[in-house]
């Protein structure tokens, strides 16, 4: 069946194969859906009907993210993992939505930590496969890109639940709960280190992974790069 798939060109007579079409729209899907939702954040979080567009988005996220993989990789190994996640992670996220709850935050963390690192293994190992480095795959970069900010962002909210005052914002330790829009932003000023000082880790722990993010961020970099050339190179080989 993927043979036949291959096969396929599209209507325009443009010679793509409609396959590669499919995946070039999963990957520009995916990298919208996270675009939209990390800049809206900062506007919708602080009201509850925001916060409910906020999981609408969120939900769109996991669902292409979840197309995305399908289409790199069509593997049911990392499929169905993903959907069980996502499918506890949106029920949890409800809840946490309608009664929020210290356990309910750590947990609906702890899925998407596991969600979002199963996607961002899977895609980044689907960028390896040979083949010629088409927008979708350039799309699917800077949506991995983005989504290691995600990660990191689960993490940093997880820890905030558990052991308040592990930030500090403008000089002052904060003793409750952050909004999602500073942690993001820390996640993504740690990531391109940027590093602007105003909002920092302060306990041993939460120090160690802003690091480990930043030494993500600048590695994540040179070897998406480097498995984008040996793929392509890789085609090359076989068709000569």
């Amino acid at each position: 069946m993927v043979e036949v798939a291959e096969d396929r060109r599209t209507p325009s007579g443009e010679g793509t194969p409609l396959i590669e079409r499919i995946r070039d729209r999963h990957a520009l899907a995916l990298l919208l859906s996270l675009v939209v939702f990390l800049v809206l954040m900062p506007v919708l979080e602080e009201t509850r009907l925001g916060g409910l567009i906020l999981i609408l988005l969120l939900y769109s996220t996991l669902v292409t993210s979840i197309l995305e993989l399908a289409s790199l990789t069509g593997r049911r190994l990392w499929i169905l993992p993903t959907v069980l996640l996502a499918g506890t992670s949106m029920a949890f996220i409800l809840l946490s939505h309608i009664t929020p709850t210290r356990s309910l935050i750590v947990a609906n963390q702890s899925i998407l930590i596991l969600f979002f690192g199963l996607i961002t293994v899977g895609l980044f190992k689907g960028l390896g496969h040979p083949g010629p480095i088409t927008a979708g795959r350039l799309y699917t970069s800077v949506s991995l890109y983005l989504i290691l900010g995600m990660v990191w962002l689960a993490v940093y909210r997880l820890i905030d639940a558990l052991h308040p005052g592990s930030f500090m914002v403008a000089g002052v330790v904060a003793t409750g709960p952050l909004p999602r829009s500073t942690l993001l932003y820390l996640s993504l000023a740690t990531l391109t280190t940027v590093g602007y000082g105003d909002v920092v880790p302060v306990g041993p722990l939460v120090r160690m992974l802003a690091v480990m993010e930043a030494a993500a961020g600048v590695l994540y970099v040179a070897i998406t790069i480097a498995r984008l050339v040996s793929a392509y190179q890789g085609t090359g080989h076989r068709q000569g």
